[in-house]
């Protein structure tokens, strides 16, 4: 997800981290299936949107959120 540019759509395919990232992102709604909006990818955090809500992540975390364009 870390490549995508602002203004991408893309539906989580799966998240490739441990199982409390990977927990904390669920809780968050970054499930498989998810569709997010990146919102802004320029430097620092990421800024997504998803189900009406708007988070930051880390490069770092994003970076383990593999996306399929749609």
């Amino acid at each position: 997800m870390s490549m995508l540019p602002s203004g991408s759509r893309c539906v989580v395919r799966s998240i490739v981290a441990g199982r409390g990232l990977t927990k904390r992102l669920v809780e968050l709604g970054l499930e498989p299936g998810s569709t997010v909006k990146v919102v802004r990818n320029e430097r620092g955090p990421l800024l997504i949107e998803i189900k009406g809500s708007r988070l930051a992540l880390s490069r770092g975390i994003a970076s383990k959120v593999l996306v399929e364009v749609s």
